[in-house]
């Protein structure tokens, strides 16, 4: 493991020097043309399943270019917290591509199967129903639209607090490609090819790869193995036929694969002698553990779908997505992250998922219409094995099926020249059958338990009315106020980790989850389109929130017991901007504020409310960018940024334990990048959390003294080199 101090001071000292900063949406523009204009540019969003600017849409919405996030050297879908307020985003339990995703204090961060995200996920308007697999590449994508409050009228299930829509770049008519090798600190090696081949007039094709490797950020000074590795790879292949001009068929497939080292799970507490008899000290390093057990994070992800759309006349258009997608993993995590084999945990998921959409559009002079069925079958399955101590095991193995329908339609109609009615209703019924077998066993294989906890298959139906009421008002030319109120809905599901010996309410089913959300916001652009912003305010009242709770049984072990909660709210006011100083000056920025309580938190009959903290609901957060293109004659272009993000204390679970509280912190990245008078060949240089800023992304306290603590990455420094060719 190479820590690279100085290579960081190399890349830092010229970035530094320069007039560095960082653009907005199209950032190719920035990175490859002069540019002369001082007019931000118009940005397209689909997030009402039609493409219009953003500024159009009545609803809190941050979109980012491909381009863009290329230029802050994104890799994954985390990066996205840095230009959004009050999102939270991050590996699910210190789980390799697996997303913990929180908008406005809504989410999930759970990964165990039956535990549905309360953030939706797609990818090319597929939803990806559980969160592995679900931290997506930015390889190659068009943009990235993220939608804030319930989507549940046009997107339905799990989109309680929210979607993230990536949508990928579609196979153009132009052959085309760019290589990309980039080389750091810490053993870095990552390469990336993007290539689109026109075969003929009506068929088009476009691939994608990319593979990620790197050494550990620490060691298990246990046995020398290093934490934190890094070791992915990413293909996506997409066709494009148009047989007609009024049908277009386009293929997708994609790949995930992930063989990366556990993260390094540093203790943040020495547990008491019963735990731990050599009370062995804390290790000075962030990412250090000391480990008994063989860590391990296996991922695989795979997905295709099937889009196609057929023009009826000029006014209507009919769309189909076909999808399937399958994932599994498996991962063997020492939770107590000392020598001796105190609380090991090994999860194996394995998920199946096939959808269907029809969609419906239509449109006229003052109206447009989206109406759609939606059709999803899925299997999430898992076995996972608890070691407590030597010869005690605890198994638990099961799996949920899942049966969706969902009819919606959604009009948006002007009803005065200024003044314009959206209003949409979806109704889904879900259906969850689900099977758990538990138990305590004397070998790591789980075969025949000494004691069986739960033995159960059991069915429940959940169905729920999400309706959507939105009213705009363009009050200028470039400025349009706007209200809104929707409603979201989770379905109910079950806990796979039942014990009805013990605790026989945990084998009922969990109710579904609801939210009532209220919005009122304004978007504008001024300075003769020199100043884009936006702001809203919201409103949420939460209801029967599911959350996953643990219980001491005895004095060193816990049960995770998956509930109701009971009703929380969560209001804020979110300000996003972007301005061009000069023609090759942009800045951009956001502030978020959040208030997130519970108002009632049931648990064993008392109400606990005023002791429970909703998790990853920092009450601020705040991000700015700064970019400079200047043109070196005929000598190319340079373009220097530097990209800062602020978030204040926060709580990765309910529980109020000091230990895992994580105060506010800033995180500041910067980069400075050449491209040739050509837009042929690129350099750029970056630093990443300049200031080596150390912070946790989650962590966990046990009933038996254990706290652990994940930590987000160091200083890291890079290079890349880019060539474009045509």
């Amino acid at each position: 493991m190479r820590r690279g101090t100085l290579a960081c001071v190399l890349v830092a000292w010229p970035v530094a020097a320069a007039h560095a900063a960082p653009p907005i949406p199209p950032a190719a523009a920035d990175r490859a043309i002069a540019p002369t204009a001082v007019q931000l540019d118009r940005v397209l969003v689909t997030a009402r399943r039609r493409p219009e600017p953003l500024h159009d849409v009545p609803q809190a919405i941050t979109a980012i270019s491909g381009d863009e996030l290329e230029s802050r050297g994104a890799t994954d879908i985390a990066a996205l917290d840095m230009v959004t307020p009050n999102l939270t985003i991050y590996p699910a339990r210190a789980f390799n591509g697996s997303a913990t995703a929180h908008i406005r204090g809504i989410g999930q961060f759970d990964p165990i199967w039956g535990a549905e995200p309360g953030v939706g996920i797609y990818i090319d308007d597929v939803h990806l129903a559980r969160p592995q697999g679900a931290l997506l590449d930015v390889l190659d994508v068009e943009r990235v639209e993220v939608l804030r409050g319930p989507q549940g009228t046009l997107y339905g299930r799990n989109t309680i607090g929210g979607a993230i829509r990536l949508v990928t770049r579609e196979p153009s008519s132009e052959f085309e490609g760019r290589i990309a090798l980039t080389a750091g600190d810490y053993g870095r090696r990552d390469g990336r090819l993007t290539l689109n081949l026109p075969l003929v007039d009506t068929l088009r094709t476009r691939i994608a790869l990319a593979g990620y490797d790197r050494d550990g950020y620490g060691r298990n000074l246990f046995n020398g193995a290093e934490t934190s590795a890094r070791d992915a790879a990413v293909a996506r292949w997409s066709a494009l036929w148009t047989p007609r001009d009024d049908v277009d068929v386009r293929l997708s497939w994609d790949r995930y694969r992930d063989r990366s080292g556990a993260p390094g799970g540093r203790r943040l507490a020495v547990p008491p002698p019963r735990v731990d008899p050599d009370q062995i000290p804390l290790d000075p390093g962030r990412h250090d553990v000391r480990s008994g057990a063989p860590e391990r994070l296996d991922l695989d992800s795979e997905g295709a779908s099937l889009a196609i759309d057929w023009t009826l006349r000029p006014q209507w258009r009919l769309r189909s997505i076909s999808a399937w997608r399958h994932g599994d993993s498996r991962a063997v995590l020492d939770m107590d992250s000392l020598p001796r084999t105190i609380f090991t945990l090994r999860r194996d998921f394995d998920e199946r998922q096939r959808s269907q959409e029809f969609q419906l559009h239509g449109s006229g002079a003052d109206w447009h219409l989206v109406a759609g069925l939606h059709l999803f079958d899925g299997t999430e399955a898992g076995s996972g094995r608890t070691v407590f101590q030597p010869g005690v095991f605890y198994g638990a193995r099961g799996s949920i099926r899942t049966r969706s329908a969902a009819v919606y339609a959604s009009i948006v109609r002007d009803l005065a020249p200024a003044w314009q009615l959206d209003a949409g209703l979806r109704h889904t019924v879900e259906r969850k059958t689900a099977t758990a077998y538990n138990g305590y066993y004397a070998d790591d294989q789980a075969t025949v338990p000494f004691q069986l906890s739960a033995d159960f298959t059991d069915r429940a139906t959940f169905n729920a009315p999400t309706p959507r009421l939105a009213l705009s008002w363009r009050a200028s030319e470039r400025t349009t106020l706007y209200a809104q109120a929707s409603r979201g809905f989770k379905a109910g599901s079950y806990n796979v980790r039942a014990e009805a010996t013990r605790f026989p309410g945990s084998v009922r089913p969990i109710d579904a989850e609801t939210v009532n959300a209220y919005e009122a916001g304004i978007k504008a652009a001024w300075l003769d389109g020199r100043l884009d912003m936006g702001a809203a305010l919201f409103h949420n009242d939460y209801r029967d929130i599911q959350l996953a709770v643990l219980i001491p049984v005895g004095e060193s072990s816990s049960f995770s017991d998956y509930r109701n909660a009971g009703r929380g709210t969560t209001r804020g006011a979110e300000f996003e901007w972007q301005a061009r100083f000069h023609p090759w000056l942009r800045w951009s920025g956001h502030l978020g504020y959040l208030h997130a309580r519970y108002d009632e938190y049931i648990d064993g009959g008392t109400d606990v409310a005023d002791g429970r903290h909703f998790p990853n609901a920092p009450r601020w957060t705040a991000g700015t960018s700064l970019v400079a293109n200047v043109p070196l004659r005929s000598a190319g272009w340079l373009l220097g940024r530097i990209d800062g993000r602020y978030q204040s204390e926060t709580r990765p679970t309910t529980d109020l334990d000091p230990r895992l509280r994580q105060g506010g912190y800033a995180l500041w990245n910067a980069s400075l990048a050449w491209t040739s008078p050509q837009q042929r060949w690129e350099l750029a240089l970056r630093v990443d959390n300049l200031a080596d800023t150390g912070y946790r992304t989650t962590g966990f306290a046990y009933p038996n003294g254990v706290v652990i603590g994940y930590y987000g990455p160091p200083r890291t420094c890079s290079m890349t080199l880019a060539y474009s060719f045509q």
